[in-house]
């Protein structure tokens, strides 16, 4: 029902709780119940009192199959549904689906008149108690997701999301022993938006799906709030990958580099010229955002204006549908949006393969990665701010992470590895040392498995990043498990190009060797006293990226984790 008054202060749309000395008492989500004297409003709407008819009469619902019945006390009935309550339960049902018996049924005119539409009113907008703002993926795919494991932390109920303009949704929290409800807001936009309201002081959580720039952390050091890459204030929560895709009945299953900037350039325009059909090549793009710098600066170095053969898309699903839709699309899409598309391998310059699979997104080896991001400042008194981020980087948050379509933190194994290790022995290396590395794989990793944490580390030295010792705490845990109490633990080190080889050859083995070390040293590895642990150190081997650019020789500096 809706109340309104002559002059529009009062407009309030909810349900009857009951009509009696001329004052009706309204319950509206997110205020409660309110008493409004009728002589001031108008009524209109299913909700509205016909004739004596007051909610809460004793009443008895019975399906029209007879297969079942309810009965209590009638406390609602809006929208063509009947809400009764018995001993602290309600059912609600459809006034079609059951028959209404008792004193407290409502009279005909007053079902036909449930059932009517009524004007909507925009919802209030209440003040927030835990403010989160960014990335547009992150607040729409993911953090609805774990509203309802959010609420069992705080003891409480939630609300279905409450949407305002401006992407904006809110989340009521009510405390089931009672209390002030507890309100989340999500504001979905952009990675920058987030840090920026953090940095202003309107956001509690700046929602990412890339690292702040440098101005960005000194502006929040400055005002004394911390380093945003302090693993404090810094949480990854998953990986995503910005894949390459084109139309699933497409045969092609990779493209260089060369290929794809030629196609981005107009240049190349049919399949055939890449080994395909004869077919018409879609080359489609997003509007902005950061899965269009991700491509533009691995393809072109740089952000680039679109060439006249491109399609601009708006959003991600755009994107999707896009490429679904049009068997000559190609274009690029986060790992939750590719939908029926067929995501494809990339050839690097150098000859590196970077796979289109689960396992080298978990393992931030293909090209186009990103890591999903949490930040919040030191000086947040919150108590509900910790809460919520201690929970996303819990392993009990990775169902939520994979429901989104991302990548979660959970370590998985992969067969497969140690022939991909294997024949990646040769790139980059002359021949007498790729069959030297081969040799050494073959003695020293026969039979095992890599897992997909992979610790990286800075030049020359051995500081692991906030994602690398909150892997530690993973690895420690999986190994803990007792299905894995009788396995051994091996750590594959490996450098980049820059040095001697023999120079590096001492610097996988030392990173591999800083690595299990801290394993040994963890607070929780007592189960591990009795695991097998040992280093094996292949220089710069097996680069997983090219080394021609500061990105490539930071995929390669690393320690790889593996098991048998």
């Amino acid at each position: 029902m809706l109340l309104r008054s002559g002059d529009g202060q009062i407009n309030l749309e909810g349900e009857l709780v009951s009509f009696d000395n001329d004052v009706y008492v309204i319950r509206v989500p997110n205020l409660g119940d309110m008493r409004v004297a009728a002589d001031g409003v108008t009524c209109s709407g299913p909700g509205c009192p016909a004739a004596a008819f007051e909610l809460g009469g004793e009443v008895m619902l019975t399906a029209n199959d007879g297969s079942e019945s309810f009965s209590g006390q009638l406390v609602g009935l809006a929208d063509g549904v009947f809400s009764v309550e018995s001993e602290g339960v309600i059912l609600n049902a459809n006034v079609d689906d059951v028959t209404c018996t008792g004193a407290g049924c409502p009279p005909l005119a007053v079902l036909a008149s449930s059932t009517t539409e009524t004007e909507k009113v925009a919802p209030i907008r209440l003040e927030a108690d835990l403010v989160m703002v960014g990335s547009d993926n992150v607040g729409e795919d993911l953090m609805p997701l774990v509203v309802e494991p959010f609420a069992e932390i705080l003891n409480a109920t939630v609300s279905e999301p409450i949407e305002f303009p401006d992407d904006i949704a809110q989340f009521i929290f009510t405390p089931i022993g009672g209390g002030d409800p507890f309100v989340l807001e999500i504001e979905s936009n952009d990675t920058e938006d987030g840090f920026d309201r953090l940095i202003e002081g309107t956001a509690d959580i700046a929602m990412a799906s890339g690292p702040p720039d440098a101005g960005r952390v000194a502006a929040l050091a400055a005002q004394g709030r911390g380093n945003l890459f302090d693993p404090r204030q810094e949480y990854i929560i998953g990986v995503d990958s910005v894949l390459m895709t084109i139309h699933n009945t497409n045969p092609i299953n990779a493209l260089s580099r060369q290929q794809l900037i030629s196609i981005y350039s107009d240049e190349t325009t049919s399949w055939s010229q890449v080994g395909g059909p004869n077919m018409q090549i879609m080359p489609g793009a997003r509007d902005g955002g950061s899965a269009r710098r991700n491509f533009e600066n691995w393809a072109f170095g740089a952000e680039r204006d679109l060439s006249p053969g491109t399609s601009e898309l708006d959003r991600g699903r755009d994107m999707r549908e896009f490429v679904e839709t049009n068997p000559g699309a190609i274009g690029y899409s986060i790992s939750d949006n590719i939908g029926d598309t067929k995501a494809i391998d990339l050839i690097l310059d150098c000859g590196v393969v970077t796979e289109a699979t689960p396992f080298k997104s978990k393992a931030e080896e293909y090209l186009l990665g990103r890591r999903i991001r949490l930040y919040i400042d030191n000086q947040n008194p919150k108590p509900e701010v910790r809460q919520l981020v201690n929970f996303m980087i819990s392993p009990a948050a990775d169902p939520y992470v994979a429901e989104s379509g991302y990548f979660s933190l959970g370590i998985v194994e992969d067969n497969r590895a140690l022939a991909r290790l294997t024949d990646a022995a040769f790139i980059g290396q002359p021949r007498e040392i790729g069959r030297a590395v081969q040799n050494q794989i073959a003695t020293e990793l026969p039979g095992a498995n890599r897992l997909s944490l992979t610790f990286r580390f800075p030049t020359d030295v051995f500081v692991l990043d906030s994602k690398g010792q909150r892997d530690l705490d993973r690895l420690v845990e999986f190994m803990s498990r007792p299905e894995n109490a009788n396995r051994e633990l091996i750590f594959v080190g490996f450098a980049d190009s820059v040095g001697q080889y023999v120079y590096n050859t001492q610097l996988s083995r030392d990173r591999a060797q800083q690595v299990l070390q801290q394993v040994r040293n963890h607070p929780n590895a007592g189960p591990l006293r009795s695991t097998r642990m040992s280093t094996v150190g292949l220089s710069e081997a097996a680069p997983v990226s090219c080394n021609d650019d500061a990105y490539g020789r930071s995929r390669n500096r690393r320690v790889e984790v593996w098991v048998r």
